[in-house]
């Protein structure tokens, strides 16, 4: 006898599944399928119609790949393959109404595997374990043996937020440090914090910061815009700690840095002309090309005129050549106006004129 049959493609082959794996729930009620084109499907056992309430979607470009109910009905793994930081297993209630959050993991590096196979989810007959089998690009494998929710511990960020260098410059490295600590056993491997930078520009994710033995870390990224950045600090958890509670922190970016070095005689004469020398430097980002630099000459009665602007060289380096009128002391002025990146800056050199 034939049970309940269900069509999902259209006349025209549309919408049709691409089936990675099938799982029932422990009490033969509901019927879930990973979908890589859809994401968990839900079903009712009973004509394969969509469950009236579903799975919240799998994280953005995370493509579902395995599904499986625990044995006592309370939780539901869905695995997917996914890149870098987004997560590859979500662990829930199996009861679709309960909004619990659900526990992720993000599987990444050589020691974790890249994404959950097709099928690679099992659990333990008593529902203490979760069996993850992963994958990397290479043909690599892992097993990860994983406890739910209820036998998992909490974790928690620590301590005040501090910032290397105290005050962040656009296109220089910044180091974002706080602590975490996760309760109960110690982890079998080092544990990673990611962190997302939210600016003007939008939504940048950093790279993820390895936690020290004494639950120290430091995510490091390097501001590409001045302003306000907000870091959104997370730790995912693992196999035996709960995720913990996002923190964010708002850094004020400035405009990188610049300096203006001169180098001037002492004395000059008015016959022989006046020759300075410098070099411009900037922080970050940089400098741009064709950079002129204004110039203005102080004599020793006051009066001030601006001489012909200086183009600063790809190097940096500049030269100014000037011939006074006036004898006595003269106050040389060069000074850089800064860009959208970079402050301005200027230096001074005094030259007595003979002759």
């Amino acid at each position: 006898m034939r049970g309940p049959s269900r069509r999902f493609a259209d006349a025209e082959g549309k919408g049709a599944l691409d089936l990675k794996d099938i799982a029932q729930s422990a009490d033969g009620k509901r019927i879930a399928g990973a979908d890589a084109a859809y994401g968990t499907r839900l079903l009712a056992a009973d004509d394969l119609t969509d469950a009236p309430a579903g799975y919240q979607p799998l994280p953005e470009g995370a493509k579902a790949s395995a599904v499986a109910f625990s044995g006592d009905g309370t939780y539901v793994a869905r695995g997917a393959a996914a890149a870098g930081s987004t997560p590859d297993l979500l662990i829930q209630p199996a009861d679709p109404a309960n909004g619990t959050t659900a526990m992720e993991f993000a599987f990444e590096g050589e020691l974790d595997g890249a994404r959950v196979v097709p099928q690679g989810l099992a659990w333990a007959k008593d529902g203490s374990r979760l069996f993850a089998v992963t994958a990397d690009s290479r043909g690599g494998h892992w097993l990860h043996v994983i406890q739910p929710p209820a036998k998992q511990y909490d974790s928690r960020f620590t301590g005040g937020l501090t910032t290397t260098p105290t005050k962040a410059v656009v296109g220089e490295p910044l180091g974002i440090r706080r602590g975490l600590e996760p309760a109960g056993p110690a982890p079998a491997e080092p544990v990673k914090v990611t962190a997302v930078r939210e600016d003007a520009d939008g939504t940048q994710e950093t790279a993820a910061a390895k936690v020290a033995a004494d639950g120290s870390f430091t995510v490091l990224d390097v501001p590409d815009r001045t302003g306000e950045a907000t870091y959104t600090l997370r730790f995912l958890g693992d196999v035996t700690h709960r995720p913990a509670e996002d923190v964010t922190a708002t850094v004020d970016v400035a405009k990188a840095p610049t300096s203006i070095a001169l180098t001037a005689p002492a004395e000059a004469t008015r016959a022989g002309g006046l020759e300075i020398t410098g070099k411009l430097t900037g922080q970050g980002r940089a400098l741009p090309s064709g950079i002129s630099l204004k110039v203005t000459r102080t004599d020793r009665f006051g009066t001030t005129g601006e001489l012909t602007s200086a183009t600063v060289a790809a190097d940096g380096t500049f030269r100014i050549k000037d011939l006074p009128s006036k004898r006595g002391r003269t106050l040389c002025a060069v000074s850089y106006e800064g860009d959208a990146l970079h402050e301005g800056s200027s230096a001074r050199a005094t030259v007595r004129i003979t002759g």
